[in-house]
């Protein structure tokens, strides 16, 4: 399993001064998006994505919001990792108990009784 970076991980290359850091981070964002439901979150990291990386200036407010943006998605994805969304199986169980209790009532009916 491959090591899942942390938000310090992920802040610290999107301040980086080498570009390729900066869209590394932004892929591996976009990567663990991948890996969640089809959610509000999901969308929104998509749609950050998308915009790309704004001009590189550590200094600017600007950037730095936009970095801190990025730092609230991931960890509202890796959320969605730590608590999944549960799978339904309530519909299996109920056709399941419906089964066994017309199985049931038909042994009623024909005066077997289990």
């Amino acid at each position: 399993m491959p090591h899942r970076a942390t938000a310090q991980e992920l802040r610290s290359e999107l301040m980086a001064p080498e570009a390729v850091k900066r869209v590394h981070a932004l892929h591996v964002l976009e990567l663990e998006v991948e890996q969640v439901p089809e959610t509000k979150v999901a969308k929104e990291v998509e749609a950050f994505a998308a915009r790309g990386i704004p001009f590189y200036s550590p200094e600017d407010p600007a950037y730095r919001e936009w970095v801190a943006k990025a730092v609230t998605l991931w960890e509202r994805v890796q959320h969605q990792h730590d608590h999944p969304v549960p799978v339904m199986k309530a519909s299996h169980h109920r056709v399941q108990r419906v089964k066994a209790i017309a199985t049931e009532r038909a042994q009623i009916v024909k005066g077997i009784r289990m």
